[in-house]
């Protein structure tokens, strides 16, 4: 009997900072604005001035997701629809987003698993 255990629902380790004061990251200081970092992870400053950070791909059909001013996520490729909590709200996507941790110091946004 095999003591190894699935893979395929692990969370990939992540862990880097943004700095907020650097130009490139302008999108993220205000609210809507989003970045997709390391080709894998969204960043997004939701209505409520929260930093979240999520996977960057649908869990229907692996197309990069973008973030709307309507305080969702969405899938270009097959219209599914995600909360700022990464659950599906519309479309063909029924599992969520994989979430990651954000946390703010002094403008260094912190974002790991």
């Amino acid at each position: 009997m095999s003591t190894q255990s699935c893979n395929k629902d692990k969370v990939p380790q992540i862990d880097f900072t943004i700095d907020l004061n650097d130009p490139a990251n302008f999108d993220l200081t205000t609210l809507g604005g989003y970045r997709v970092f390391n080709s894998s992870v969204i960043v997004a400053k939701d209505v409520n001035n929260n930093y979240i950070a999520f996977s960057a791909y649908c869990t229907y059909d692996a197309c990069l997701i973008k973030f709307q001013t309507t305080n969702e996520f969405v899938c270009p490729c097959c219209q599914s629809h995600y909360d700022t909590s990464g659950n599906p709200t519309f479309g063909s996507a029924t599992s969520p987003l994989t979430k990651y941790y954000t946390q703010l110091i002094n403008n260094i946004l912190h974002v790991y698993s």
